[in-house]
């Protein structure tokens, strides 16, 4: 080996050496410890509209001093009642209903997962029909959790969603049906998986809405 070869080397191994030393002697990384999850209060709304001619009875939660989430929760009640109200003009008489309660899918410091069903029942309708306001939100940051968050930025997580959500259809059920936009926003955040609610009456002769999750391992683009 030439000399100026030999000293390149020791020159270049000098200085890769501190780094190296370096690295080996940095402290590992400190895994974030996870705070308390937040406490839910449950709230109930009763209403007896005379004018309308109907009943509404909701429990829907709230967290103490959290005014984003409260707001949030309010704002579905709303657009809830507002979407009932709607419907209700075109059908005349007594006995028009409205219900709902809510369930927590999970609960942590950095996702609050809420199941917000309301259930219509109207004489005139031959099944019952729901309208889903879930909420999503991270209490750490205080804000909603959007779907589109959860994936990188540029994977087309709807054309994928709609692909896993009819095939797991079509195997359960054995039934073909277009999954829309509002399919889509019906989600909630489980520990490992997501989950969407979907009527598929006529089609499967059960008008209650089904749960169908989808795990995260079979997601692609997804945040980690």
């Amino acid at each position: 080996m030439k000399p100026w070869i030999f000293l390149l080397a020791l020159c270049l191994l000098a200085a890769c050496a501190p780094d190296q030393q370096a690295a080996e002697q940095s402290p590992p990384k400190e895994k974030r410890i996870p705070g308390p999850p937040p406490q839910l209060v449950s709230i109930t709304f009763s209403r007896e509209d005379t004018a309308l001619h109907y009943s509404a009875r909701v429990t829907y939660p709230g967290i103490r001093e959290d005014l984003a989430f409260n707001q949030a929760v309010q704002a579905s009640l709303k657009s809830a009642l507002d979407n009932f109200e709607a419907f209700i003009q075109d059908f005349n008489g007594e006995g028009r209903t409205l219900r709902s309660e809510y369930q927590a899918v999970q609960l942590s410091d950095t996702v609050a997962s809420i199941r917000q069903m309301y259930e219509w029942a109207v004489p005139g309708t031959s099944t019952l029909l729901y309208d889903f306001h879930n909420i999503n939100y991270n209490p750490s940051t205080h804000q909603l959790i959007e779907l589109e968050s959860l994936f990188k930025p540029g994977t087309d997580y709807r054309s994928l969603l709609r692909q896993r959500l009819q095939d797991k259809i079509q195997s359960r059920f054995k039934v073909q049906v277009p999954i829309t936009d509002a399919d889509l926003a019906t989600f909630t955040i489980g520990g490992s998986f997501l989950e969407f609610y979907k009527v598929l009456y006529p089609e499967v002769m059960e008008p209650d809405p089904k749960a169908i999750r989808i795990e995260f391992s079979e997601l692609k683009g997804r945040r980690s």
